[in-house]
């Protein structure tokens, strides 16, 4: 298994997890609403610009592909 579907499986199962958290439970209710009190639409809309850098800063699956066969290559 590569370390990029690792990565992805991982990914995918903490977003699962959010999202469930934020749109089924009480507390996701709750924690809507805190967020809703507490950030305007404009500070909302900054973090997740924020959080889209960070994602465009990671490295692709490509990158790691990369790194995964010069790694395998320093070992031979």
């Amino acid at each position: 298994m590569k370390p990029s579907e690792v990565f992805a499986f991982v990914a995918g199962a903490a977003a699962a997890t959010g999202i469930t958290l934020l749109f089924t439970t009480e507390k996701g209710r709750q924690i809507r609403e805190e967020v809703g009190k507490n950030l305007s639409k404009e500070e909302i809309d900054k973090l997740i610009a924020k959080l889209k850098r960070k994602r465009a800063q990671a490295p692709s699956e490509a990158d790691l592909i990369e790194e995964e066969d010069l790694f395998e290559a320093a070992q031979e």
